[in-house]
């Protein structure tokens, strides 16, 4: 055999199966991690078909179109990355299952080395700084992908707890509720300023009643937002009324001059039900 990038990809791809027989082999992650003994089928399969991809995305580098391992990696990376971060996998379990995948990887190479009658010392140190500089680059790209497919999906859930945390219930045909519970940030104050008019119109709400008192604590700019919400909503035809304000809360919209107008306020929801 010819001693060339092209052998060196050749001889691994034809040995890709026994290491990858050697990988599952020796792979044994802690309970309820996908590299488990005990993991589900579905996941077994995943991991058998991007096991095999890994290798030849990584002994693709030693062709002589680059083009092919870019392509590769590309795709591997990607796959790789959102799948992992769709079965909650930390990365830290990932990157050490690699390490294992790397060293055998090697270790097939040296095989190869040994199998040969003379390889000259500086083409098997050519071998070995474009090998570890190859999984190097595999990592990274993995490390990167796996960081914005996690922040997207942190993101979407984000969202949704936003939406789950701003309800707009209504209690009679033409009554609703707006309960209020936890910290309400900026972030929040704007999301409630944007969704609650638009929920009231959906549900034909004439009359939201905005209560306070799960909130811990509310600052200026919050009740800035609020006060921007019940004028939104009088412009659309919606009445508004607080409840739940406690002393210190009304002391400061007493402190910032901020004027409630026809907004009238309860000390608690049952009391400001009780009016209506």
């Amino acid at each position: 055999m010819t001693l060339s990038n092209q052998s060196i990809y050749d001889y691994v791809m034809e040995n890709a199966t026994t290491i990858s027989e050697k990988w599952f082999s020796i792979k044994d992650g802690e309970e309820g991690s996908i590299y488990a003994k005990t993991t589900s089928p579905y996941v077994t399969n995943l991991l058998k078909k991007q096991h095999t991809y890994t290798i030849q995305t990584v002994i693709s580098s030693f062709l002589d179109d680059p083009q092919i391992f870019a392509d590769n990696l590309s795709k591997w990376a990607n796959d790789v990355a959102k799948s992992r971060v769709d079965l909650n996998t930390p990365v830290h379990e990932v990157l050490e299952a690699l390490s294992i995948t790397r060293q055998m990887i090697w270790e097939t190479i040296e095989q190869f080395i040994l199998e040969q009658a003379s390889v000259p010392t500086e083409l098997i140190l050519q071998w070995s700084s474009k090998y570890h500089l190859t999984f190097d680059k595999l990592n990274n790209k993995f490390t990167s992908l796996y960081h914005a497919y996690n922040q997207e999906k942190f993101n979407s859930q984000q969202v949704l707890i936003n939406k789950l945390s701003i309800p707009v219930i209504p209690i009679t045909d033409t009554i609703g509720v707006l309960p209020l519970i936890g910290d309400v940030d900026s972030l929040r104050a704007k999301l409630i300023l944007e969704s609650v008019p638009t929920k009231c119109k959906e549900e034909n709400i004439h009359h939201l009643f905005i209560d306070l008192s799960g909130i811990s604590s509310v600052d200026t700019l919050v009740l800035h937002e609020l006060m921007k919400l019940t004028k939104i909503l009088s412009f659309i035809g919606i009445h508004s009324t607080i409840s739940g304000l406690s002393p210190e809360n009304a002391q400061t919209i007493n402190s910032l001059g901020i004027h409630l107008k026809d907004v009238k306020t309860f000390s608690s929801l049952k009391q400001a039900l009780s009016f209506q």
